[in-house]
């Protein structure tokens, strides 16, 4: 039986990208789907849904630099 954590993945999202400099709108579209991407393998391998933390270190580590702070 497969548990559903809408909410969880929602929350993490949501502190991931309060966590992050620029416009809003500009950093859910570059980052959404990736994040996305990071909760469901994460969740494949670790059983749980990833933290904000773990959102950001994934995503900075794939894209060489530290996304929380601006360009």
């Amino acid at each position: 039986m497969k548990i559903n954590n809408t909410k969880a993945e929602n929350l993490s999202q949501a502190e991931a990208f309060r966590r992050m400099e620029g416009d809003e709108l500009v950093l859910i579209s570059t980052y959404a789907a990736d994040f996305r991407h990071i909760i469901t393998e994460f969740k494949l391998l670790q059983g749980r849904v990833p933290s904000a933390d773990d959102l950001l270190w994934i995503e900075s580590q794939h894209r060489g630099h530290d996304i929380t702070k601006a360009a």
